[in-house]
């Protein structure tokens, strides 16, 4: 069943199923609510104008490239772009007033899912090509289904996430378990910015089986296949699968109020940060006539 709400300043979707309610509003598609047999496990403001001021992208669908782009600049087909940046001389999330910031447009396509889409015009903080991209979210049981689609005119870059923060426990998500089906992670300078090199997941990068956050992370971890990874928070185990060739594991360090220091984590599926300047790298170009397809499943137990 899909419900309305028009009566704050975007309007809400709650998608539902006999198991669990997500609530989506059309600010940037942003996730607000997911309620998993009584219990709230996504963090969300208390109301959705509180969403105007949200620096921890909390719920946002990020794009147009998710993560975080080197000296804010690319070359793609020999010619430099030079992107705006957010985070001292790099872009993060797509740049300033990027995504996050605009009202999607919502289609209910059937009881269970509804489409949110939105135009990026060429140029839009420095990325060329006009482009059309949605993200469709289906609820089916205890499953939340993502599907982001996309089309642009001329060549660009295309890597767009869900930034949720889940947390069914409550208190510090260092207290949590995870475990992540990756051999490798990306190794970054004090920027954050990828240095090129795969690290082996050993040691505290070591999630090959089911053990306790403890520490803080924001880093990409190499998925090795669409399992990428189950996290058990209490009495709630979520589990991601993507076909994405990575994720970005952010224990919510910087978390703001209300929620607090890791008050929630985020768990993205992504192409590795900084890929327009890696081309050894999956890459995230896309091309006119050429349909972006891929998917996050977020399975609540």
């Amino acid at each position: 069943m899909v419900t309305k709400d028009t009566s704050g300043k975007y309007d809400k979707y709650v998608i539902s199923s006999d198991e669990m309610q997500v609530s989506v509003i059309t600010l940037s598609a942003a996730v607000t609510d997911i309620l998993f047999k009584g219990k709230h496990c996504a963090l969300g403001f208390d109301s959705v104008e509180d969403y105007d001021d949200n620096p921890g992208y909390v719920g946002l669908v990020v794009g147009r490239y998710a993560n975080r782009i080197g000296g804010a600049k690319f070359t793609l087909e020999g010619k430099e772009y030079k992107l705006v940046p957010n985070e001292g001389k790099n872009q993060l999330h797509g740049g300033p007033d990027s995504w996050v910031k605009r009202v999607w447009q919502a289609e209910v396509l059937s009881d269970n899912v509804v489409r949110f889409s939105v135009f990026a015009p060429d140029g839009e903080n420095g990325f060329p090509g006009n482009m059309n991209a949605s993200v469709t979210y289906t609820v089916t049981g205890s499953t939340l289904r993502l599907d982001f689609e996309g089309e642009t005119d001329a060549p660009t870059v295309f890597a767009p996430t869900t930034h949720m923060y889940f947390n069914p426990k409550g208190g510090s998500v260092l207290e949590s378990s995870m475990k992540i089906n990756a051999s490798s992670w990306l190794q970054v300078d004090d920027e954050l910015i990828p240095t090129g090199v795969l690290m082996p997941c050993e040691g505290n990068f070591d999630f090959s089986s089911l053990r306790r956050i403890a520490k803080d992370y924001d880093h990409c971890f190499v998925l090795d296949s669409q399992d990428a990874c189950t996290a058990e928070c209490g009495d709630v185990k979520i589990s991601l699968k993507t076909d994405l060739p990575a994720m970005q594991f952010y224990t919510g360090t910087h978390l703001g109020e209300p929620f607090g220091a890791n008050g929630g984590f985020a768990i993205e599926p992504e192409f590795y940060p900084d890929s327009p300047n890696h081309p050894e790298w999956p890459s995230p170009v896309l091309r006119p006539g050429e349909k972006f397809r891929c998917f996050a499943e977020y399975i609540f137990e």
